[in-house]
Order: C-alpha cells, then structure tokens, then sequence
C-alpha cells in the first residue's frame, strides 16, 4: 500500500460519525476503491463495535458481507483537527476509512498501527496543516520515541494461544480481546510469535491490532499480578468462543503451554 496526497483532506466542519463515515465513504467511492452501498457496511461495522482505537484515531470500514463494494484495496485518510464525537466520551481527529477485499485490510490495519504506535504521533498529527505533513507521519518519516514496551517484561504467568479466527485479529475481535483483558487488575503483555513482532501492551486496542495476527498465528502472553491465572484463563475462553466471531476449536490451558515463575498450587498454599 502506497498512500499520496491524493489519499488525504482535511475537513474542520465535521462534528459527528455518521458525518464522518459519509466523506470517508464518499473519498472511497471518488477513489474508485468502493462503490457508494459501501456505506452501510461502515454503518453496519460501527454498529456491531467501535472502530476507535484510541489516541484520536479511528479505522472505520465494512463488514465482511459488505465485501462486494469494494472494488479495489485502499484507504481514504480524513484529518478533522477540531475532533469528531465517536461516541462513548471518545473524540477521533484521524479517521482511516479503508476498503478491502478479502483479508488485505490486516496488512492495512498493520502498516498504520506501527506508524501510530507511539502517542506522540497523534499529537504531530492534529498540528499538521497539509496533506504532505500527514503523508510525512503516515509514510514512516516521523520517529516515534523508543517504547518501553519493547523490553520483555517481568512476569508471573505465561501462556501461548493459536488464532482461529478465518480473518484475523482485526478490529472486532481485537476488542474483545482488550475487554477480556481490560476485567482483570493485572499487568498483561502480548506478542506474535509467529512475526518476531514487539511485545506489546494487551489492553491497547490499536497495539493488539498492530501485531497483525492472522489465522494459525501464535500469541503469546505474559501476565503480572495476583490474578494473572485467572486472566489467562478468561484469555483462553474467549479464543475458545471465536473472540466474538465464529466459535474455534477449543483450546485449553496446561502445564505444556504454561510457565509461571511460582507455580499455581505453590500459591494456594503459601
């Protein structure tokens, strides 16, 4: 995916998603990316969950039905610097409105999360005044600040799950992942084993999506924290029912994929 100016406008008179998701749909449609009933599987996607990620930014785009509106993979940058209410107390100043066919948006979803992996690039964003500013960040050439995240973390538990999901670790099931997550007082990092990629914090929608897990990959998290066995049972629930998606073949949490640094019975007893 190669981004341009052509991919990018700012808009200061936008205030609401449903405003939002119409220039995003209607930028797609100009670009010969999507035809305009592309629309409502954007509305359709948003109603089933939120494509915010967090740090202002959101990803709209369809469903897996609305897969035939698309014409050609791409996406339509739109910069509102004043905010766009998303709903839930959450302002979005960058919406990434994409089009893809078949299981291309991963690649997309990765590509721009590791640019806008570091929270200072939110910020360069909503300063930026023209589009070559925006490409300028989106394309690589702004340096993120080294992230704590990727020293491997001190841990008490640790387990490995396999991906089942058809599509991937995409935005829906990335945030049912993070709600599992997010029920648990504990310190929860996560890698993909299978991209050598960095280890990153598990509550964090945007960093989840940014491990770019496709099916069969392995992730592999660590847990800090009195109720790291429990979290990583929830974990493991929540892949063995398809993370909100399609149920997956059942995988369960033993002595093989697990390794603590005191183990489980050594702490009921102590």
């Amino acid at each position: 995916m190669k981004l341009t100016q052509d991919d990018i406008q700012f808009n200061r008179e936008i205030y609401t998603k449903a405003e939002a998701l119409c220039a995003v749909a209607v930028a797609l449609e100009q670009a010969g990316l999507a035809q305009n009933s592309y629309l409502k599987g954007m509305e359709e996607r948003e109603a089933q969950i939120s494509t915010f990620l967090g740090n202002g930014i959101a990803i709209p785009h369809g469903t897996t039905q609305s897969r035939d509106a698309v014409l050609k993979t791409g996406v339509s940058v739109l910069v509102c610097p004043q905010g766009v209410d998303w709903g839930e107390g959450q302002t979005a100043r960058l919406i990434v409105g994409i089009a893809a066919q078949d299981n291309e948006h991963l690649s997309i979803l990765r590509q721009l999360t590791h640019a806008l992996g570091d929270d200072n690039v939110p910020a360069a964003l909503a300063c930026a005044t023209s589009t070559q500013e925006v490409l300028d960040v989106l394309s690589g050439n702004y340096q993120p600040a080294v992230s704590e995240e990727q020293t491997r973390p001190d841990f008490d538990e640790e387990a490995t799950f396999t991906l089942r999901n058809p599509h991937g670790l995409h935005a829906r099931p990335g945030a049912v992942l993070v709600k599992t997550v997010k029920q648990w007082q504990v310190d929860i990092r996560v890698e993909n084993l299978d991209t050598h990629s960095a280890i990153v914090d598990a509550r964090n929608l945007m960093r989840v999506v940014s491990l770019g897990a496709k099916q069969g990959h392995r992730l592999h998290f660590m847990v800090k924290g009195k109720e790291a066995q429990a979290a990583l049972l929830a974990i493991g629930e929540a892949f063995d029912s398809g993370l909100g998606e399609m149920a997956a073949q059942p995988q369960r949490l033993d002595a093989s994929d697990t390794t603590s640094k005191r183990s489980w019975f050594s702490r009921l007893f102590s």
